[in-house]
């Protein structure tokens, strides 16, 4: 076989001393430059014992069809173990331990995967191990086989080049390095183990969800729950410290490393804080004593007084304004805050008319309908970005020329309510792949409705409250197969259009072509992304004007 190696990468070895945190860092980092490949020809040429070569053949990791035309699938899950069995010559099947037991150290292979604006990122959630719902969790978070394995922890990066015609086997490894949790960090994982040991130890495992965690999240795997760490708390991890060079844990010294810049700022600095009081509790106590003032009174009070002149000098409050309002009620100088960004927690100021209206919908990530309709449910983006997190209202409601803020409130997305967004993300899939139908748009009389550029305005059939209402110009022009759905919605992502719809012969081409994104059919239009519907969000914050 032939090596993907590159040709300045050195041979790798079995050898190493297990008994030595530094020479397993050594052992570890001599996989940079390499790729999947080599790791298997290392079991080629040293031991080669064949049930692993079975295991471990390529076809296996990536999938195959036989001779009779079945296809059967591949398991990328097997290059972790792939390393860990070969390479680091542990077995796979340690699940109580830390796999380098004898000096305390969880072995993880974890994929990256680049993406065009965002560079490296971490493909998935770090998988700890499997949560038995007939077991009893032990009481102290110290005790737990999950303290054990997520102390100190040494990460093994490879990059999943598939979208870049790349096989496994020629997948690179990109970089290792030990991680030890921060302390602040570790208390948080340790408020994510206690909800998942009460769920599991008094009977409630169908309680168990992941927006409910911080950091340490009890995912969904193989049918039933696993301890994992989170794709977004992993790629802080990542980006902060392993991509940066940063060390979190310093072998020589046998000590960590944390003196190291966050790249946001923190709202909780001191374990100490989270001993006696959840996150949840801190960030909502933040909060109250600007409860009933306006945005103008919130910033007068945290702003110096020469500051506050020259932002008084506006005459309207931008957009902007109620996101930074509430992030400096937090003590954050940013838009943003460290374990907001960890945990996948999405802030999201909401702006109340007077008479408890609501104009604004709330978007999520534009996508490419390629990749939408390739995706499973529970790794799509909608699951990610609607399901799989929490999000934290801030509520401002009209009040004259100003705004009065009314509270924060965290919230997760009701279980009964995933169905229904599933049902929204699979009937937008279904209509990808039967095709979207377009429509120039028209008035009553024939007349074209034309833009402020002069282009005809173009329907879809993608569902809104317009083509699924009968009394609407919209249904009979372009009915959508699909039934409206309350909670969310598909619309354009670009501020600016783009068409070139080959199916009907018409093209809009004027903006770059980075606005738009193809469908299966080679057609292309304007970039779009899923969004909440405003009125299911100001169902969610009712009561919140309710005297």
């Amino acid at each position: 076989m032939k090596s993907h190696r590159k040709e300045d990468a050195m041979s790798l070895s079995y050898e190493y001393d297990k008994h030595d945190r530094r020479d397993i860092l050594r052992h570890a980092k001599a996989l940079e430059g390499c790729v999947v490949a080599d790791v298997y020809e290392l079991e080629v040429t040293g031991k080669h014992r064949n049930d692993i070569l079975q295991y471990y053949a390529e076809k296996c990791i990536q999938g195959w069809t036989d001779e009779y035309g079945t296809s059967h699938r591949g398991d990328k899950g097997r290059i972790g173990f792939l390393v860990q069995e070969v390479y680091f010559d542990e077995p796979r099947d340690n699940e109580a331990q830390a796999d380098l037991g004898a000096v305390g150290v969880e072995l993880k292979v974890s994929p990256l995967i680049y993406k065009t604006r965002a560079g490296l990122k971490v493909k998935e959630r770090l998988v700890l191990g499997m949560i038995n719902r007939n077991e009893q969790l032990p009481e102290k978070f110290c005790d737990s086989h999950i303290y054990e394995k997520c102390k100190l922890m040494m990460l093994v990066y490879y990059i999943d080049e598939t979208n870049q015609g790349r096989t496994p086997f020629q997948f690179p490894f990109h970089k290792s390095a030990y991680v030890k949790i921060p302390e602040v960090d570790m208390a948080m994982i340790e408020q994510d183990y206690r909800y998942i040991r009460d769920c599991v130890n008094e009977g409630r495992y169908s309680d168990l969800h992941e927006s409910e965690a911080h950091y340490l999240s009890p995912c969904t795997k193989n049918g039933g729950r696993a301890f994992s760490f989170k794709p977004s708390y992993m790629n802080q991890l990542f980006s902060e410290y392993i991509d940066a060079n940063n060390l979190l844990y310093d072998p020589d010294k046998d000590e960590e490393t944390y003196d190291i810049i966050r790249q946001y700022d923190a709202i909780i600095s001191d374990a100490e804080e989270l001993r006696d009081h959840t996150f949840e509790e801190i960030v909502l106590s933040r909060f109250k004593p600007y409860i009933g003032m306006t945005v103008t009174e919130i910033r007068q009070s945290l702003m110096e007084p020469d500051d506050f002149e020259q932002w008084s000098s506006k005459t309207t409050i931008d957009k902007a304004e109620f996101a930074r309002t509430t992030f400096a009620m937090l003590g954050i100088t940013s838009e943003q805050a460290e374990e907001f960004v960890r945990s996948n927690t999405y802030v999201k100021t909401l702006r109340v008319n007077s008479d408890l209206t609501m104009n604004e919908d709330i978007s999520f990530s534009a996508f490419e309908f390629k990749d939408l309709i390739e995706e499973t449910w529970e790794e799509s983006t909608v699951y990610e970005e609607m399901v799989d997190r929490q999000f934290l209202w801030s509520v401002f409601k009209e009040d004259g020329d100003d705004f009065v803020f009314f509270g924060a409130r965290f919230w997760r997305l009701p279980q009964e309510d995933e169905s229904i967004i599933r049902k929204g993300w699979e009937d937008i899939r279904d209509i990808i792949r039967e095709g979207v139908e377009f429509v120039k748009d028209q008035k009553e009389d024939g007349t074209p409705i034309l833009t402020k550029r002069g282009m005809n305005r173009m329907l879809n059939n993608f569902p809104d409250t317009r083509n699924t209402n009968p009394k609407r110009k919209e249904y009979r022009l372009c009915k959508s197969p699909k039934e409206y759905n309350k909670i969310i919605s598909i619309r354009p992502h670009a501020s600016l259009v783009y068409y070139d719809l080959k199916s009907i012969g018409y093209a809009d081409t004027e903006n770059p072509r980075s606005n738009g994104s193809e469908l299966p059919n080679g057609d292309v239009m304007t970039k779009q992304c899923f969004w909440f519907n405003n009125e299911y969000i100001l169902e969610q914050i009712q009561d919140m004007f309710e005297e």
